[in-house]
């Protein structure tokens, strides 16, 4: 281990329970669940799809390394918890993953180097799209799009425009308000609007009383991933809710009324791969990170889920220009300590249930 936190612990942060943790401590996996061969693990459905295409169809990635690639579909606290069970022995040889879980596992040992001379295209990221040096290790993840957290709002029913997050508290929009469950990305946004209410990660007071107050006063609406608010918006169940630039440029291209804003506590974030340690392909690992950071690859995930490359190489076309991130975007987006966040992760989804939901 590279930090004081344990394997326990970091599979109780992700929120599972015991048959994870007992997994966690037989010290590695059983033979049978061991990678047998080049092993994408990410979400499903479309996300899966596009990440398919977009890095292995079209880049003929199996054709370059001579290597049949294999698929595992899951949520990423599945993903991260598996990959924490059999540290070192991995079911699986890139996961996607968020900064969060990919910290998870650069902190519990978990996580092989990049090389950096066959990732020739990390020197190429922007600002904000890869994580510092952590746990003995100088590069780790690298995300191969711009995710950013604003404000996304129905056009005809929230006026004016918003401005801050704390729009969400008026009166007028009460039970139209979308909250993300902290199993998502709720953990991201209650730290965020925490700081930009003066709290810190070691005091989430600000933030865990304001959505407590969202929740019991405006009666706002748990969301529980993605699909579900997609629904949501297009529905008019809710008309304003802390979402992402790309789904609601999705929105808007299926006519919803929706726009976005990034007021200051929007956060960027990021999925990018990670190579589990242990492998039994890191050459081709390393070869498969290089292309998702290719800007002519990653176009490819604009287009299909409209978020902006992570490289500062690649040229949006007009008919996509729209989907960029301005420098104005971008000053407004709070950093996040993913190792205080990992930290404090149970605690405070022990708050979160009691206070939040209870």
């Amino acid at each position: 281990m590279h930090t004081d936190i344990s394997r326990r612990d970091i599979i109780r942060a992700l929120g599972l329970g015991a048959v994870a943790i007992a997994a966690a401590e037989m010290g590695g996996a059983q033979p049978a669940a061991a990678e047998d061969a080049f092993t994408i693990a990410s979400t499903g459905g479309s996300w899966g799809d596009g990440l398919k295409q977009a890095y292995v169809v079209n880049a003929g990635f199996e054709k370059r390394v001579n290597t049949p690639v294999s698929y595992a579909h899951m949520i990423d606290s599945v993903i991260a918890t598996k990959a924490m069970a059999q540290c070192g022995n991995p079911p699986f040889t890139v996961p996607a993953l968020l900064n969060a879980e990919a910290v998870l596992l650069a902190e519990g040992g978990c996580l092989q180097e990049y090389d950096l001379g066959v990732i020739t295209n990390y020197k190429d990221l922007l600002p904000g799209t890869s994580e510092p040096p952590r746990a003995g290790l100088k590069a780790f993840w690298a995300a191969h799009t711009q995710i950013v957290m604003g404000v996304v709002y129905n056009t005809k029913r929230v006026t004016p425009k918003p401005t801050s997050f704390m729009d969400m508290w008026s009166a007028k929009y009460k039970g139209k308000v979308g909250i993300p469950a902290y199993g998502w990305v709720g953990i991201q946004w209650l730290h965020a609007l925490n700081q930009s209410l003066g709290g810190t990660p070691d005091n989430i007071d600000p933030g865990m009383k304001a959505i407590a107050e969202l929740a019991r006063k405006n009666d706002a609406v748990i969301m529980e991933n993605t699909d579900v608010t997609l629904k949501a918006f297009t529905r008019e169940e809710i008309w304003v809710m802390p979402f992402w630039n790309g789904r609601c440029f999705s929105l808007q291209a299926e006519g919803v009324p929706v726009d976005i804003v990034y007021p200051k506590g929007s956060i960027q974030v990021g999925n990018g791969f990670p190579i589990l340690k242990g492998t039994k392909f890191e050459r081709q690992a390393q070869q498969f990170v290089n292309i998702t950071l290719d800007p002519e690859y990653q176009l490819e995930m604009t287009r299909r889920f409209r978020y902006p490359p992570s490289s500062r190489k690649a040229k949006l076309p007009a008919d996509i220009a729209h989907y960029g991130l301005k420098d104005d975007d971008l000053k407004n987006m709070m950093p996040l300590d993913y190792h205080k966040i990992n930290q404090h992760r149970a605690a405070y989804l022990a708050r979160w249930n009691k206070e939040v939901l209870g």
